[in-house]
């Protein structure tokens, strides 16, 4: 959880300087990705099968031939390639499902799905049946269920931290603390996901995304720097 918010700004760093030279590259024997890395500079990866006599890209990032869907250089397996259309990085779908790279998100009503918030790169969603995150199904009340950020979700019965239940934390009362990262309900505070047990409810304050402080001290991320 400590270095959450340092890795998202690096993924972000890394989209924005390799994003300028991706793309497939279509040659008379084989199909290539082109992407660029820190390490290697411009890197070509063989998409495995690929016909460079019916390939097509649909953007930077999905192609098919007349068989086959990547994503990336990655062969994605059972798509159907007459209905396949990209809807935003990494996801895309076809009149059967939704897929998020590689996998499938096993949507279970399609004439329902709706995609709700993405989520530094990720997606809430929910049908009739189920809510959904990433390629999680969450059995959740749906008729409740709402998300309050990009990390978090809840309905009448449980609060959601990237998809999975937070323990006791209290729906009704559970909100997002400003734009940070921590969280409360009527009797707890997180750190995300992370129960701050020693943390004072009642002068418990956050003094930015990732730092905090109540009458005993402060807290950087989840752990308290000074002992009560």
């Amino acid at each position: 959880m400590k270095h959450l918010i340092l890795f998202l700004a690096l993924c972000v760093m890394l989209v924005t300087f390799s994003s300028c030279s991706d793309g497939y590259v279509v040659g008379d024997d084989m199909v290539t990705y082109e992407y660029w890395t820190f390490s290697f500079g411009t890197r070509y990866d063989t998409l495995p099968g690929a016909d460079p006599a019916t390939f097509k890209p649909v953007n930077k990032w999905l192609g098919h031939d007349s068989q086959r869907v990547y994503y990336l250089s990655r062969l994605v397996p059972g798509v159907d390639v007459a209905t396949l259309k990209a809807v935003r990085k990494p996801v895309f779908k076809d009149k059967n499902d939704y897929y998020y790279e590689t996998s499938p998100v096993h949507v279970a009503d399609m004439k329902s799905f709706k995609i709700l918030k993405w989520a530094y790169g990720s997606f809430w969603a929910k049908d009739a049946l189920y809510a959904y995150f990433d390629t999680m199904r969450i059995q959740a009340d749906v008729k409740t269920f709402k998300v309050l950020n990009p990390a978090v979700a809840k309905d009448k019965i449980h609060v959601y931290y990237f998809g999975k239940i937070i323990p006791n934390a209290d729906p009704a009362t559970f909100k997002p603390i400003g734009n940070s990262i921590y969280n409360r309900d009527k009797s707890h505070i997180w750190y995300g996901s992370d129960l701050l047990q020693d943390a004072d409810y009642e002068t418990f304050k956050v003094d930015d995304t990732s730092t905090a402080h109540d009458k005993f001290g402060t807290f950087t991320f989840e752990t308290r720097d000074t002992i009560p």
